[in-house]
C-alpha cells in the first residue's frame, strides 16, 4: 500500500482562510517558484548576509516550536542559548530544550538556501538520531528509542499505532519517501508527499515524547529543495489550532492511506510565507521581478 501519494487535491477554500483573501493554490505554487528564483539570484555571493538571516530564522523557528509547549518569546530564546538561566529549575530544563533543538538544526541543515539534501540518508535511523539529539542531556527518557506502550492524543479518543508495528511501518514509510522524493520532483507533488509523510509519521508516533519536533525537522528535510530550512509552520496566533485540525482531518478514519488535503494546503501556504519573509527581512525587491 502506498503511504506516500498525491491522489488528492489541495483545498481552495480552507476554513482558516479570511473572506477577503483571494489567493488560491495556483497563486501559491507560482509565487513560491518565483520567489525562490528571486532569492537565489539576489543572494548569490552574499555569504555573510545569508548566514545572518539563517541564524535569525533558526532562532525564530525555536520560538515557534517550543512556544507550543512553553511560554517563550524571542528574547528568552536568545538568553537561553547563552545559558542565562539564573539556576532556575524551570529555565534550566527549558534551556536544554532550546539548546538541543538549536544544535540539532545546526547539525543537519547547511547554512544555505534551498540545500536539496540527499535522500539516501532519510531512514528510520536518521529519525532516531534526531530524537536522541532533541531529547539529549536527560531531557527525554530513552531518547532515540521506540516506545513500547500504547499512547493517545490528549484531546482525541483514539490510540496511535500499536508499539509492535512501529519499526515495520517506519521502514515502509521512509523507504517510500526515498523512492518518491526524486531530483525532478515538482513542487505541488512534493508538498502532497510531505503532507502524507507528516500525517503518517505522527500517526505512527514512534517515541513517547518529542514526536512533533522530530516530525517538523524531517518534513523540512524532505522539502529542502523548495524552502529555506527548517521550514516554519507558523501563520499567526491560531497556528497550533489550525495545524492540529489539519492533522485530525488527515487522520480522520485512522486507517492509511491518508488524504491530507488540508494539511498539504497548510504546508503550501507556509512554504510561501517562509520565502516571502526571507524577501521582507532581507529587503529583496519582489515587486518588479518576473
Amino acid at each position: 500500500m502506498a503511504l506516500i501519494h498525491s491522489n488528492f487535491e489541495f483545498l481552495e477554500q480552507p476554513w482558516w482562510k479570511l473572506e477577503y483573501d483571494e489567493r488560491n493554490v495556483k497563486y501559491y505554487i507560482s509565487e513560491i517558484k518565483r520567489l525562490q528564483k528571486v532569492i537565489s539570484s539576489s543572494v548569490e555571493g552574499e555569504t555573510e548576509l545569508i548566514l545572518g538571516y539563517i541564524e535569525l530564522h533558526q532562532e525564530r523557528y525555536l520560538v515557534e516550536c517550543i512556544s507550543a509547549e512553553s511560554d517563550i518569546d524571542f528574547e528568552t530564546v536568545k538568553q537561553l542559548l547563552r545559558n542565562e538561566t539564573n539556576s532556575d529549575p524551570h529555565l534550566l530544563r527549558l534551556a536544554k530544550k532550546v539548546q538541543n533543538l538549536h544544535n540539532t538544526v545546526k547539525g543537519i541543515f547547511p547554512s544555505i538556501f534551498f540545500p536539496n539534501l540527499p535522500m539516501d540518508l532519510f531512514t528510520p535511523s536518521f529519525a532516531q538520531q534526531l530524537h536522541q539529539q532533541v531529547g539529549g542531556n536527560g531531557l527525554i527518557e530513552n531518547a532515540g528509542q521506540y516506545r513500547t506502550k500504547f499512547v493517545k492524543p490528549a484531546q482525541d479518543d483514539f490510540c496511535y499505532m500499536e508499539p509492535e508495528l512501529i519499526e515495520k511501518e517506519l521502514k515502509k514509510l521512509f523507504r517510500q519517501c526515498r523512492e518518491d522524493f526524486k531530483e525532478d520532483l515538482e513542487l505541488e507533488e512534493a508538498i502532497k508527499f510531505g503532507a502524507c509523510f507528516l500525517a503518517h509519521f505522527l500517526y505512527i508516533h514512534p517515541f513517547m515524547n518529542g514526536n512533533g519536533r522530530v516530525a517538523r525537522l524531517l518534513l523540512s528535510y524532505l522539502l529542502s529543495n523548495f524552502t529555506v530550512v527548517p521550514l516554519s509552520l507558523y501563520t499567526g496566533e491560531k497556528t497550533r489550532e489550525i495545524y492540529l485540525d489539519c492533522l485530525r482531518e488527515a487522520q480522520w478514519y485512522h486507517k492509511p492511506p491518508f488524504k491530507p488535503s488540508a494539511l498539504a494546503t497548510f504546508i503550501l501556504e507556509n512554504v510561501h510565507l517562509t520565502s516571502y519573509n526571507i524577501c521582507t527581512n532581507m529587503d529583496i525587491d519582489i515587486q518588479n521581478v518576473d
